[in-house]
């Protein structure tokens, strides 16, 4: 097998020796014999190698986008969980596609048509990781709607308890109740 870096940092752990593999190095390893490969990436920084075997036809593995192509961006097939992530970890945060545009060195445009083409919304994921964060957060916590709502990043005209009603079809009230029966 070969294993060749492509972008991002790699760690290969063979007979008990780790070391890293630098990009566009390639590295050779006998058949059958064990080995760790370890890809590190984050949520914009994406990581990716080949790993071609006997048969000679190249397989890529990645943690993050594969290889940036004419029609498609390198991120573009993680965009979605990329922003779901971050809202999630961070839902208090004024989030837009200028921020994530301004994050990955592109346009607002080509962010949204991205989403447009997974068949998502920016401001729909954005709604979708607040009400889920409102959950857990409901859950765990016993806040008054006023502090969950800016726990969670809820806009001051939007109905937060409304919202977690019609997504969720339990009221906050019956989360708060659940909890104190030690749910």
């Amino acid at each position: 097998m070969r294993i060749t870096s492509c972008h991002g940092e790699h760690a290969l752990t063979r007979r008990g020796f780790t070391r890293t593999l630098r990009t566009d190095r390639a590295i050779d390893i006998p058949a059958f014999e064990s080995i760790d490969l370890q890809l590190g990436g984050s949520v914009f920084s994406a990581s990716s190698c080949y790993l071609e075997l006997a048969d000679g036809n190249p397989k890529e593995i990645a943690l993050g986008p594969s290889h940036p192509s004419a029609e498609t961006p390198s991120w573009a097939p993680l965009l979605r969980d990329m922003i779901s992530g971050t809202v999630f970890h961070r839902p208090q945060e004024n989030w837009n596609a200028q921020t994530v545009a301004h994050a990955l060195s592109t346009t607002p445009e080509r962010i949204r048509t991205a989403l447009f083409t997974q068949g998502m919304a920016f401001t729909h994921i954005c709604r979708t990781q607040r009400l889920m964060r409102a959950l857990f957060e409901s859950i765990q916590f016993k806040l008054s709607v006023a502090d969950l709502r800016d726990r969670v990043g809820w806009g001051s005209k939007g109905d937060l308890e409304a919202s977690f009603y019609d997504w969720f079809g339990v009221s906050l009230q019956t989360v708060a109740r659940l909890r104190d029966d030690g749910l």
